[in-house]
C-alpha cells in the first residue's frame, strides 16, 4: 500500500515544480500552464521586435555616418552626431539603443529555456526586463529623434500619458465589459455563440452573476418585483450588476 502513495504522491509533486503557483480564484493549473505559454509568446515577440529596430539603428545611427574626410574636424566613419554639436545627445542614444538590444538578446535566449518560464516570479522577472527594454527605445527615440529639449520633453509627457492611460483601461474594461454582458443579454448571446470576441473567463462571471440574480428573484415577492420594474434604469442596473458579481466580493473585479 505505502508503494502505491508514494506512487500517487509523485505526479502531483511533480506539477507543483513546474507551476508552483496556482491563481487564487480557483483556476486549474492546465488554465495556469496555458497563460504563462502565452505570456511567453508575447514577452518572444517584444523581444524579437525591439531586437531588429536597435539592431538596425545600431548600424544607421540618426544623422548617419561621415563619407569623406574634406574638413579636418572629423573622421570618415565616424557618427555624424558624435562628432558635431549633440555629442551628448548621441552618447544618450548609443547608451539607450544598446541597453534595449543587449536586453532584447537575453530576454530572447531565457525564453528559449521552457523551465524558466514556468513560474509567475520568473515571468514578472521578464515582464519588468521587458518594460525595461521598452523605456530604453524610448530613450534612443528621444534621443534621436529631435535636437530641442521641448521636443523632448513632450515625447516623455506623451510616452507616460499613455502608459497611465493603458493601464488604467486595464484595468477598468473587464468591468465595462462585464456590465454591457450583463445589461444586454442578446450582446451575452452572440458571446455564448463565439460571435463577439469575448474571454471565457468573463462569460463565466456574467452567467455566474445572472444566477445568482435568478436565485435572488425566487426569492422576492411579487410587491417586491413590482417595485423594482417601477424604479429600474442604468444606472440602477450597473448597480445591479455589481451586486451580483462574485468577483467584486471577493476583491478580482478590476483584475
Amino acid at each position: 500500500m505505502s508503494d502505491h502513495r508514494r506512487q500517487a504522491a509523485s505526479p502531483g509533486r511533480e506539477d507543483s515544480t513546474e507551476v508552483p503557483v496556482v491563481d487564487s480564484d480557483g483556476d486549474s493549473a492546465a488554465e495556469h500552464k496555458e497563460w504563462l505559454k502565452e505570456m511567453r509568446g508575447w514577452l518572444i515577440v517584444l523581444a524579437t521586435l525591439a531586437a531588429s529596430v536597435t539592431y538596425q539603428a545600431g548600424l544607421n545611427p540618426p544623422g548617419g555616418f561621415w563619407q569623406d574626410d574634406k574638413d579636418s574636424k572629423h573622421v570618415p566613419g565616424n557618427p555624424v552626431l558624435h562628432d558635431g554639436k549633440f555629442v551628448k545627445r548621441y552618447l544618450t542614444f548609443y547608451y539607450f539603443n544598446a541597453t534595449a538590444f543587449a536586453t532584447s538578446l537575453v530576454i530572447i535566449i531565457l525564453l528559449l529555456n521552457k523551465r524558466f518560464y514556468m513560474s509567475e516570479a520568473r515571468v514578472a522577472a521578464l515582464t519588468l526586463t521587458t518594460m525595461v527594454d521598452l523605456m530604453s527605445l524610448v530613450g534612443a527615440y528621444i534621443a534621436g529623434s529631435t535636437r530641442d529639449m521641448p521636443n523632448s520633453i513632450y515625447i516623455i509627457v506623451l510616452t507616460c500619458f499613455l502608459f497611465v492611460c493603458v493601464v488604467y483601461m486595464a484595468r477598468v474594461l473587464p468591468n465595462l465589459c462585464f456590465i454591457v454582458l450583463f445589461m444586454a443579454p442578446p450582446l451575452f448571446w452572440l458571446a455564448n455563440k463565439g460571435w463577439l470576441p469575448v474571454p471565457m473567463r468573463m462569460k463565466q462571471r456574467v452567467e455566474r452573476a445572472k444566477k445568482r440574480e435568478e436565485e435572488d428573484a425566487k426569492k422576492q415577492s411579487a410587491e417586491d418585483k413590482a417595485k423594482a420594474g417601477k424604479t429600474r434604469c442604468y444606472c440602477c442596473s450597473c448597480g445591479r450588476a455589481f451586486k451580483y458579481d462574485a468577483e467584486v466580493e471577493t476583491g478580482h473585479g478590476a483584475a
